[in-house]
């Protein structure tokens, strides 16, 4: 009978495989601590950037077609077949008291909801998905009130040198001139 040394047992080849594979091999990454914050969809209007809750979005769209509404005022666009949904879609920049202006390249619809209530609101572009971190709340500086003021959270985000306001869809959808976009 051939006898195993210490080494050579199954126990001990298995110690050192272990042994080697530790010494050669790359560190798992550390799980990372999480930092409290907030999500919400970024996007650009009137060259201010904001951002709304994702709770208050379904979706955003390239704007399809509009059906024109007679007698409507001039902020909205008409209504659009959204996957089945006829939703009226709103020019955020002329119902804050902006002038109409050509179609623009880069404009996207930001679906909302609230309640029972859901609009489409065309805004000049969306960035996405953006994450702030709660320490990098401040308060909202001193900017000219009325226009999207009307309709920004007291508080915005400081990110990558930017200030991001925090676009209140809820008040807007809940604004009584909103509801009412007949002439």
């Amino acid at each position: 009978m051939v006898s195993l040394s210490v080494d050579e047992m199954p126990f001990g080849l298995l110690h050192d495989i272990e042994r080697r594979s530790l010494e050669s091999g790359a560190e798992l990454p550390r799980e990372e601590e999480r930092k409290p914050g907030w999500t919400g969809v970024a996007f650009k209007l009137d060259g201010n950037l904001m951002a709304v809750s994702l709770h208050d979005m379904a979706e955003v769209m390239d704007c399809p077609p509009c059906t024109p509404v007679p007698r409507t005022k001039a902020w909205l666009k008409g209504i659009a077949n959204v996957r089945g949904r006829l939703l009226p879609v709103v020019d955020l920049h002329v119902y804050l008291g902006g002038e109409r202006r050509p179609s623009r390249r880069n404009a996207r619809l930001l679906i909302l909801n609230h309640g029972a209530l859901s609009a489409a609101v065309l805004v000049d572009e969306v960035f996405g998905q953006r994450h702030f971190l709660d320490e990098n709340r401040c308060p909202l500086p001193t900017l000219e009130s009325g226009g999207v003021m009307s309709y920004v959270r007291p508080f915005a985000y400081q990110k990558d040198n930017d200030l991001w306001l925090v676009f209140d869809a809820r008040k807007l959808m809940m604004e009584p001139e909103f509801v009412r976009a007949a002439r």
